[in-house]
């Protein structure tokens, strides 16, 4: 295997991580979301089974680098709001 092929494999095996912070906890048609923040405008959704305890204050997260303009979280949450609200 080439060392490239390794490197790639190696990425999708093991997606890098950052520390995030919880940021905001809603809930949505009796939906829980709680919504983490990272470096580099990640954002994170974690969606407890029974209770807000089950959000940690900061985990790793999925690293997602946005170098295109992304939706701001406020704008993510008016989505889920109006996606929940049809």
């Amino acid at each position: 295997m080439s060392l490239l092929a390794s490197i790639v494999l190696a990425g999708l095996l093991n997606p890098e991580t950052v520390e995030c912070h919880l940021w905001k906890r809603i809930e949505i048609n009796e939906v829980k979301h709680c919504i983490y923040r990272g470096p580099n405008r990640t954002v994170y959704t974690h969606f407890p089974t029974h209770r807000w305890s089950e959000c940690p204050k900061q985990f790793q997260c999925p690293y997602s680098s946005m170098k295109d303009k992304q939706p701001t979280v406020h704008e993510m949450l008016r989505g889920l709001r109006e996606g929940f609200g049809n």
